[in-house]
């Protein structure tokens, strides 16, 4: 985890504290690689968060690209038996996802996962990953 994934934590952490129901927070890049998350995610559960976030965020581009104007994926919300998943775009290659109550106020939570990322979205980003090359690496 890098220096800015750490700074962002505590900004993780005040969107869980102010949005009633809230559970977890989390940032993830396109490809499903956790970036960081809040206090109450053990490192397999976010490895599992950003697998699930990742998977439904593209299952959404294709849904765009089929059905809609194919410009990309917007916001994406999953309901379960006992909760919501909500994710939102943050940045270039990145996405803020959020797990919360299955009776949280489903506006709010949304609106405050735009806010953050209207506020701090070129922090949310994850360049592409490039394969490493095929020669020397000295």
């Amino acid at each position: 985890m890098s220096t800015t994934d750490r700074d962002l934590d505590w900004l993780l952490e005040n969107l869980r504290e102010k949005t009633p129901g809230t559970r977890h927070v989390l940032v993830l890049t396109r490809d499903g690689l956790k970036m960081c998350f809040t206090t109450g995610l053990d490192q397999d559960k976010a490895d599992q968060l950003a697998a699930l976030a990742a998977g439904i965020q593209s299952l959404s581009l294709s849904a765009s690209a089929e059905f809609g104007d194919g410009i990309g994926a917007g916001q994406a919300m999953v309901e379960f038996a006992g909760g919501l998943l909500l994710i939102v775009p943050a940045g270039e290659g990145a996405h803020l996802a959020v797990v919360a109550d299955e009776d949280a106020e489903v506006g709010l939570v949304g609106h405050n996962m735009n806010e953050l990322v209207e506020q701090i979205g070129v922090y949310l980003s994850a360049a592409p990953r490039h394969p490493e090359s095929g020669g020397d690496h000295t």
